[in-house]
């Protein structure tokens, strides 16, 4: 085998069979990319943000010629653009080793591994993986089996290498290095459409400061990738990457924790750092847990230059919540710390999911009614989708609410599409019953419509046309 010494760590153009893409710093690439440059030589290739059709990027790989390409995936339902993306490179440069990692082969291996053009598959957390996967291969008698976390084909034979366990010490990750990217190119780029990871201030950037849920919400897919113990970098590592990201020009960073406040004692050091350094910077969380905040740390974060919250209540049925969804929200709560996120001025968006096998039609109106109610600018509605290694799949696939090989067809996965009917409700309906009540609670005055296309980072006549294309298409179908 062919000597590795340079890599190229690159993803899709998502957009190549009609999908969205958004052109967001590839934050585990730069991750990856800081992992393995200090012995390798390395470019990155984005296609997404370049817009690269699939000549192109022949071309980007052919004039960066690497001896191994890592290919980064988001996702299952982005298996038919990486399928895409392998043929490309295997067709043109048969000698070239593929590396695929990312949420693709963590989450349904067994459909990743039908891509032959992949000469191996890095599952889970692949900052120390991935590394020693190349330094193996490199060895004149490579022994795989000495690694975990690894897949591959031996003689024809699937060899699977399990996962023996995640990161405990994530401080001991470097931060991401996007190497050739246009960072601050990136950082100046609004993203239409895509509400929690639309800046107010640029450039911007992305970051996480903690992986994995304790929580078992029967829908989630974060456990699967993350594990069921949440880890957390320090504060002062948190801090540490502030200040490397605004000393590079950096006004606003958007976190993607999954629990950010697991630790309210870490959040706090993290905001009182950021408080010291009086840093004329912007931050948000996509997501938090509504049962962890408090005024206190509300005002923290007003303070420090936090200003959207995105909780996820998920139902407005306490008993679906219990029962159900298994998600501690309680709901007498909600309505108090909403009223005083947005009297401190807060723009607060909330998640619910509709559409489980046990829910009834009058649960879910429930949700819409407790919904509608709330002091909130923006309301989402999800479909219960059956995503891979959730309990609601197994529920799903018990009850005869979708088929055993559901899995094996990914184009059918996706939060505004129905995949489950029930005695109280088709799929049709809930995608019909998203759709209009989204259109109904959010853009039922003309200062909701406003605040929403600036939370949006639309025009007016943008949200009007968005509000069309969801209601005739149902959200499902539409080129937002």
């Amino acid at each position: 085998m062919k000597r590795i010494e340079k890599v190229l760590l690159t993803q899709p153009n998502y957009a190549w069979f009609g999908g969205r893409a958004l052109k967001m710093i590839p934050y585990t690439l730069g991750i990856l990319n800081a992992s393995i440059k200090k012995h390798y030589q390395t470019d990155l290739l984005d296609a997404t943000y370049e817009n690269l059709s699939e000549e192109e990027f022949v071309e980007r790989v052919r004039k960066s010629n690497p001896d191994a390409v890592c290919v980064g995936t988001v996702s299952p339902e982005s298996a038919r653009v990486v399928n895409r993306l392998t043929e490309l490179i295997k067709s043109n440069f048969p000698g070239c080793i593929i590396i695929e990692g990312g949420g693709l082969p963590t989450t349904v291996l067994n459909i990743a591994m039908k891509d032959k053009n992949v000469d191996y598959w890095v599952m889970g957390e692949g900052e120390f993986r991935f590394p020693a996967l190349l330094d193996e291969l490199n060895r004149d008698e490579p022994n795989l089996s000495s690694l975990d976390g690894i897949a591959y084909y031996e003689n024809g034979v699937p060899r699977i290498i399990p996962n023996n366990g995640f990161i405990t010490d994530l401080d001991s990750i470097p931060f991401p290095d996007y190497g050739n990217l246009d960072f601050i190119g990136y950082g100046n780029k609004l993203l239409k459409y895509a509400l929690q990871v639309i800046p107010r201030k640029f450039p911007w950037t992305v970051s996480s400061t903690s992986r994995g849920c304790v929580f078992s919400c029967v829908f989630c897919g974060s456990p699967g990738m993350s594990g069921k113990r949440v880890r957390m970098r320090s504060a002062d590592n948190v801090l540490r990457e502030i200040d490397e990201m605004y000393a590079k020009g950096i006004r606003e960073i958007i976190y993607l924790d999954d629990l950010f406040l697991y630790s309210r004692e870490r959040a706090m050091k993290i905001m009182e750092g950021l408080a010291q350094r009086k840093y004329d910077l912007l931050w948000k969380c996509c997501n938090l847990a509504i049962w962890q905040l408090d005024e206190e740390l509300l005002d923290m974060m007003w303070k420090t230059g936090s200003y959207q919250i995105t909780v996820s209540i998920e139902s407005g049925n306490q008993e679906v919540l219990n029962k159900i969804i298994k998600k501690p929200v309680i709901l007498k709560n909600v309505p108090h710390i909403l009223d005083y996120a947005k009297k401190t001025g807060f723009e607060i968006i909330a998640n619910f999911v509709i559409g489980f096998p046990q829910e009834t039609w009058d649960q879910i109106m429930e949700s819409v009614t407790f919904a509608e109610n709330l002091n909130v600018d923006l309301v989402n509605f999800h479909i219960a989708t059956p995503l891979p290694n959730t309990e609601l799949t197994q529920i799903a696939i018990k009850g005869g609410y979708i088929p055993e090989d559901f899995m094996e067809n990914l184009d059918k996965l996706g939060y505004t599409k129905g995949a489950i009917s029930t005695e109280e409700f088709t799929a049709q309906e809930l995608q019909i019953l998203r759709a209009f009540e989204w259109e109904r609670i959010n853009f039922r005055s003309p200062e909701r419509r406003k605040t929403i296309a600036r939370m949006q980072g639309i025009t007016l006549d943008e949200l009007n046309e968005w509000r069309k294309q969801t209601r005739r298409q149902l959200g499902v179908v539409n080129k937002f």
